[in-house]
């Protein structure tokens, strides 16, 4: 039996465990229509599983045909530790302030982009144009010094890629007994972290689906805690990613960046709060930036009080101030505040999840069934075994990590690709067109792609 034939079948078995409606034929099917998004992506589908899953993770992920309702008692979040009553326990809130690697590229001979498909060379022409304000790094494991890299260990925002972090850390919990997948979680639990017209609909989408799904249960209702993870990655909702964030508390999740040996990393800190800050104004960002302790505290604060989830049961003050900042107002925040990591890296990163480097193969498959729903597409299936991806997007800054199988190689390739400081009128077109998502799956796709496009940044001059 062939190699592709086999993974083909592997596939089939797994999805069988799970009801998988109609999709759109690329993970990027669906752009959005608002700021402040937490990724281009929002796909209706059921969880993929990653190749190899047990049939029980197939029905952590899948149907709700498959698994009764659970009977335990819900059970609200405890209140943080006095300690972690702020961002930036063990790593900073800010990055140094130093320059990229590359703000300028060499000039040498001439080449031209007619080897880049169309719909990607936008985002080609820019990298080009803008050096210094695209992190890169792409390569085949095990071929490392044969890949591309521009400003590979420049710390930029990552909006919503930063999620992996919690999902590792999550699926770390899992495994350790620390958390039930089976624990029912009250949507009001979820639903006081959500934030409205802040996450261009990925919250109620994905509880749209879930109802749909059969996956919301009782009364009052509930979801399994093993559908918050695939909320928070497959449809972004920045509600379940805080809802998580706390669960799993600020400490735990900067250990899990050391432990990761993320050295370029800042803190993470819950959406939710980052979002209430900024309408204290550009006079307010200054501020904080000269007292990055005082944003630490107060980005935490205003999570905890509007939610009503602070140990001193603090009323939910923020939900009058609460209201949609200017776009300008939001890159601002996001430029000064949002955390950062470099390409180098999550492209490790994606590359130890690709190869099941998380301790037993249990948890290794729980990470990958929530980050393996592209597969079910059936154009990646065309070229791909299997396709892991997060993407996060804020004013400006596009991001996207990507891990894939092609069946044409022996070992998989990661990809991760961080625009920062985008024109507005540019990131909105890009919101429409994904010119980033398509240059990353045709390097993802393409054998001669990451050596075409290393050809292209040492070249410099161009022709458009």
């Amino acid at each position: 039996m062939s190699r592709r034939l086999l993974w083909l079948l592997v596939f089939a078995l797994l999805a069988a465990c799970v009801e998988m409606p109609a999709v759109p034929a690329t993970p990027a099917a669906r752009p959005a229509h608002a700021a402040l998004a937490p990724s281009p992506t929002v796909a209706r589908t059921a969880g993929a599983v990653a190749p190899g899953a047990t049939a029980e993770m197939a029905r952590e992920q899948g149907g709700a045909s498959q698994t009764p309702a659970p009977t335990t008692t819900p059970t609200p979040l405890p209140p943080l530790p006095s300690g972690e009553l702020r961002c930036g326990i063990r790593l900073p809130i800010r990055a140094p302030d130093t320059l990229p690697e590359t703000t300028q590229l060499p000039v040498v001979g001439s080449v031209t982009l007619e080897a880049i498909p169309e719909a990607a060379r936008p985002a080609v022409l820019h990298m080009l144009d803008e050096p210094g304000n695209v992190g890169l790094v792409a390569y085949e494991l095990g071929r490392e010094e044969e890949g591309v890299y521009l400003n590979p260990d420049h710390p930029f925002p990552l909006a919503s890629v930063v999620k992996l972090v919690h999902l590792i850390t999550y699926a770390e919990a899992v495994q350790n007994g620390e958390l039930d997948p089976e624990q029912p979680i009250l949507l009001d639990e979820l639903d006081r972290f959500y934030l409205a017209n802040s996450d261009l609909r990925a919250h109620p989408d994905a509880l749209a689906d879930l109802r749909a799904e059969g996956r919301v249960y009782g009364d009052p209702p509930a979801v399994r805690l093993a559908d918050v993870p695939r909320m928070m990655m497959q449809y972004s909702s920045n509600a379940a990613t805080d809802y998580l964030h706390v669960l799993l508390g600020q400490e735990r999740l900067e250990a899990t960046i050391l432990a990761l040996g993320m050295s370029s990393h800042t803190a993470p800190c819950p959406f939710l709060g980052q979002f209430l800050l900024m309408t204290e104004g550009h006079a307010a960002a200054l501020d904080y930036f000269e007292n990055p302790e005082r944003y630490a505290a107060d980005v935490m604060a205003a999570t905890l009080a509007y939610s009503g989830g602070d140990a001193a049961g603090t009323s939910r003050a923020w939900r009058g101030r609460a209201q949609r900042p200017e776009i300008e107002t939001q890159a601002v925040y996001s430029e000064l505040f949002n955390s950062r990591a470099s390409a180098g890296d999550y492209a490790r990163l994606m590359g130890m999840i690709a190869e099941n480097q998380f301790g037993p193969w249990e948890q290794n498959v729980r990470i990958r069934s929530y980050l393996e729903w592209p597969t079910a597409f059936s154009a990646n299936q065309q070229t791909l075994a299997w396709l892991g991806y997060k993407g996060g997007s804020l004013p400006g800054v596009l991001t996207a990590a990507y891990y894939a199988q092609p069946w044409d190689r022996a070992r998989p390739v990661v990809v991760a690709l961080f625009f920062h400081d985008l024109p507005a009128t540019t990131y909105r077109q890009w919101r429409r067109t994904l010119p980033n998502d398509e240059l990353a799956r045709w390097l993802l796709y393409e054998r001669d792609a990451i050596s075409t496009l290393h050809a292209i940044l040492s070249g410099g001059a161009y022709s458009r």
